[in-house]
């Protein structure tokens, strides 16, 4: 099974164009795996594209995406809704007005949600350009791949934590909302957990401290993350959805993956192999 972060970061693409704080300046400066874009995986082996952030067109252009046959969206924030306008070049002849609908898999709720947000945006897509196919689930297989689409649901709404099967390999993407991380059977023995809001060390941008933050009781520790891992015996942890107002850069994470047994920090474009 493969797996490719096509988007690493979050809210903020690094760099921020509104910002010169140093990890932007050297984002602009150094490119590559210094830049993150919005969230979203893709699973190469069925051609599936997992959220649809504002920047999606151009990061599935970086990273050689050139086929989507199954999209899903996990949630009805903007940051992964309002690329979703890619469901139009992917599915729809404006020249010749016809639509050839791709697949949309999302749990029941999370549509209705994306349509309470996004002005009945999917239906129309679905039923006026015909370029997507809603189902609305919690399971599907798809070939030799597997994925149950867990709701997560917090104080925050509805959240969509995929797990991911071929056969014995197993991976859990849980890019957002995590926090409680409710518990499910299926996340036991997972080769890899791919989960977002994750605080390596409690401190934020400027030296903001995370415990000041209004935010602070929606993020993971490492050493919440580690317990986690342990109890549902995951072999590897992956941190995404890495936001700017983090205050941190590539190399800053890769001294921190030293400090760590089975965690590593995620970077736009990076290959899963299980």
């Amino acid at each position: 099974m493969r797996l490719k972060i096509v988007g690493s970061g979050g809210m903020f693409q690094i760099p921020n164009p509104f910002c010169k704080c140093p990890i932007c300046e050297e984002a602009r400066t150094k490119r590559g795996k210094y830049e993150r874009l919005g969230p979203s995986i893709y699973i190469e082996d069925i051609q599936m594209l997992i959220d649809t952030p504002e920047d999606i067109g151009v990061a599935c252009d970086r990273q050689g995406i050139s086929e989507i046959k199954y999209l899903s969206i996990s949630h009805k924030d903007p940051d992964h809704t309002r690329g979703m306008r890619i469901v139009e070049p992917l599915g729809y002849d404006c020249i010749a007005d016809r639509g050839t609908p791709i697949q949309f898999i999302a749990l029941p709720e999370v549509v209705d949600d994306i349509n309470a947000w996004n002005g009945d945006g999917l239906y129309y897509y679905q039923n006026i350009l015909h370029c997507i196919s809603i189902t609305k689930t919690d399971y599907i297989k798809i070939g030799n791949i597997e994925i149950h689409l867990v709701n997560n649901k917090t104080h925050r709404g509805n959240m969509t934590f995929y797990v991911i099967s071929d056969r014995n390999k197993k991976a859990i993407y849980a890019c957002c909302d995590v926090k409680p991380f409710v518990h499910n059977e299926l996340y036991f023995d997972a080769d890899v957990l791919i989960v977002g809001l994750v605080s390596d060390d409690g401190i934020l941008k400027g030296g903001n401290l995370l415990k000041n933050a209004l935010f602070k009781d929606d993020m993971f520790t490492v050493d919440e993350i580690m317990e986690i891992k342990h109890k549902y015996r995951i072999k590897q942890i992956i941190v995404t959805h890495i936001d700017e107002y983090w205050g941190k850069s590539y190399a800053d994470y890769q001294k921190v993956e030293e400090t760590l047994e089975n965690v590593s920090f995620a970077y736009d474009g990076m290959e899963i192999v299980l």
